[in-house]
């Protein structure tokens, strides 16, 4: 997989989802804490865009960060995604950036052809990939108008 470096628009967008992160959300029960993950994502005019994960007691109900923003992201039918990252937060620490689960690189799979920032299981150098290189053999590239190739 072909790594490439990151710009300072880069660094601003990792950046923007800290900051994000870090800021206090309510839960339903009233108590307010930070999200333990943020996303940011920049579109092709550099327009940058948040979101935090949606942590539910149920945790098979929880849906991811990037897929809120993705979401969010979609709505602009006339722009397209350039790059996205997450962030990882624990309350006292500073965030780190985390990779994609795996739905979340199926998601970012289909519904851009950008970016993604990550890093090495422990280090700290970051870097980025394209999306595509997250997920060989994405199961949509086996089927085309409902036949299979």
């Amino acid at each position: 997989m072909e790594k490439f470096p990151l710009t300072a628009d880069d660094h601003a967008l990792i950046a923007a989802a800290c900051e994000k992160v870090k800021k206090p959300v309510i839960h339903y029960s009233g108590i307010h804490r930070p999200a333990p993950v943020g996303s940011a994502l920049r579109l092709d005019n550099g327009e940058i865009m948040t979101a935090i994960n949606l942590k539910a007691d149920v945790a098979s109900l929880s849906v991811c960060a990037e897929p809120m923003i993705i979401g969010e992201a979609r709505q602009r039918v006339d722009r397209k995604i350039d790059t996205i990252v997450a962030v990882y937060y624990q309350e006292g620490r500073e965030p780190k950036v985390i990779p994609p689960c795996g739905r979340c690189r199926e998601l970012m799979t289909d519904f851009m052809d950008g970016m993604v920032i990550m890093r090495e299981p422990n280090h700290d150098e970051l870097f980025k990939v394209r999306a595509r290189d997250l997920l060989p053999f994405k199961y949509a590239d086996y089927w085309d108008q409902k036949t299979l190739l």
